[in-house]
């Protein structure tokens, strides 16, 4: 039968008895209120319990030792412990005794001054915190300490009551010689193993992420292959570049100039995985710090630096393809759209909400209901990123962004662009000479079924816009509510993302 325990918050419980806080813990069941009514009030009153009354009293309710004085109920504490306000779970111990100390006394008979063992002293011994227990040791040199702090006087007190005796003097001796074995084991355990934390540190976090493909993919999000490539067209600007300063104006990835400040405490390889594993897993700085062993201001300026640098040098990943290019491998769900050039939409991101009441206006996205960054993406048929363009405030409207992203300057004459209701720039595209697919509107009315049918195949064909912002947001840091001291680079953040989405497999076959 299993048996639990109804004092306080108590966790006892026989079901758990392997458990540490189970060791030697007997059960006594509650006074029946049938029988013994008086004992039954005394005992709920002590469990503390607002739900566990007189009532609740059955074969089932037990209390465990741990709340007894002397473990178990006895003639002298036939009750448990009373619990506290907060039912906290305090074990029942007997009170500290009161201990005396032998003195020298002068008896009646003899005006002398003798040891009288028979005589004792009514004051009380003062509390532990300001004394320590002298208690009798094999260890010599701690004892021929203890013996050298006191008085002559006291000897004979010592050899007769060792155990019991007080001496603030030889407590902080005791302390201070055992704080300074403490600091030199410690400094020694850390001069043995732990010189080198930073190193040790890197080299298991590379060989967790270099593992193979699959951890590799998951920690960077791109493959094992993938990373040694772009690391090797990054390399030879890379260990020259100039680092990020906040106090300096100059670009960080200007790579005619030699690398100034200190030397670098990560190897480039390092530092490209440290930027990696903030895009995809979007660990914060202080994570990254402890991770690699280096300060957080290093965390910032090494990721701000690569990211400048991957976004200049890695640029060529999205690019607008020709319309030959787009035909040979367009897929066949668009077999009713086969000039399709390119398909848009708008994406949003959560931005921490501005102090000024202007900035949060134009931040308001009343589609998110929340402050947002907002931008236009556009991707090929084949689900690749073809365009991304800057972040705009959340309350620009979609043919607005369409206007001032440039997005127009790559519209060529015969072009088809798909896209939703919401973009309404048909009159745009014309200027171009394009024309613009989107689904067709009810105006109150029930569709025909032609309208029905051009619906299907637009929202068939369409749909692989939202799996590749899908595959986009899969990136960590895009995630959650941008803090506003990421503002100015949260441009680069999501090109650089959207770079490499491109670099993993075909989205649309």
């Amino acid at each position: 039968m299993v048996k639990r325990c109804a004092w306080g918050t108590c966790n006892s419980d026989t079901r758990y008895k392997d458990k540490e806080y189970m060791k030697d813990v007997e059960f006594w069941p509650v006074p029946k209120p049938k029988t013994r009514l008086h004992d039954t009030k005394i005992w709920v009153q002590a469990c503390g319990r607002k739900s566990f009354t007189v009532a609740n009293v059955n074969k089932h309710a037990y209390v465990c030792s741990k709340h007894f004085v002397d473990g178990r109920p006895t003639d002298v504490h036939p009750y448990p412990v009373r619990a506290d306000a907060r039912g906290r779970v305090v074990s029942a111990r007997k009170p500290p005794v009161r201990r005396e100390l032998y003195t020298t006394c002068t008896s009646k008979s003899d005006k002398g001054t003798i040891i009288n063992e028979q005589s004792i002293l009514n004051e009380p011994v003062p509390a532990p915190a300001d004394y320590v227990t002298i208690a009798a040791d094999d260890d010599a040199p701690q004892k021929s300490e203890t013996i050298d702090l006191i008085s002559e006087s006291d000897d004979n007190i010592l050899q007769e009551d060792d155990d019991h005796a007080y001496c603030k003097q030889k407590q902080m001796a005791t302390v201070s010689t055992q704080t300074n074995i403490s600091l030199e084991d410690m400094s020694c355990y850390e001069d043995k193993h732990f010189h080198d934390t930073g190193n040790m540190k890197r080299k298991l976090l590379m060989d967790d992420v270099f593992k193979d493909d699959r951890s590799c993919k998951f920690y960077t999000g791109i493959t094992l292959a993938i990373f040694i490539t772009f690391f090797n067209i990054l390399k030879s600007k890379a260990s020259s570049m100039v680092y990020w300063n906040s106090a300096d104006t100059s670009e960080p990835h200007d790579s005619m100039t030699p690398k100034r400040g200190p030397k670098r405490t990560l190897l480039l390889q390092e530092e490209f995985t440290l930027t990696l594993l903030r895009l995809r897993r979007g660990f914060d700085t202080k994570s990254l710090g402890n991770m690699f062993g280096i300060s957080e201001s290093s965390v910032c300026r090494i990721f701000t630096t690569w990211l400048s640098l991957m976004y200049v040098d890695l640029s060529f990943l999205i690019r607008w393809p020709t319309r030959e290019q787009v035909r040979e491998n367009m897929p066949k769900c668009f077999k009713y759209f086969k000039k399709t050039r390119c398909i848009i939409d708008c994406t949003e991101f959560f931005v921490q909400r501005p102090s000024l009441p202007s900035a949060q206006r134009i931040t308001y996205s009343n589609y998110k209901h929340h402050n947002t960054f907002k931008c236009l993406v556009g991707v090929s048929p084949k689900g690749s990123f073809i365009f991304i363009s800057d972040l705009f405030t959340g309350s620009i409207s979609d043919k607005r962004i369409v206007q001032d992203s440039g997005f127009l300057n790559n519209i060529e004459f015969g072009d088809d662009i798909m896209a939703d209701r919401g973009f309404l720039i048909r009159g745009e595209l014309a200027l171009k000479g394009a024309t613009l697919n989107i689904p067709p509107f009810s105006m109150g009315k029930q569709m025909c079924s032609n309208a029905t049918t051009k619906t299907r195949r637009i929202a068939r064909a369409r749909i692989h816009v939202e799996r590749a912002i899908g595959r986009l947001k899969n990136f960590a840091i895009l995630q959650g509510v941008i803090a506003l001291s990421m503002k100015p680079l949260y441009t680069q953040i999501v090109k650089v993302c959207a770079m490499l989405c491109n670099l993993d497999k075909q989205l649309v076959k």
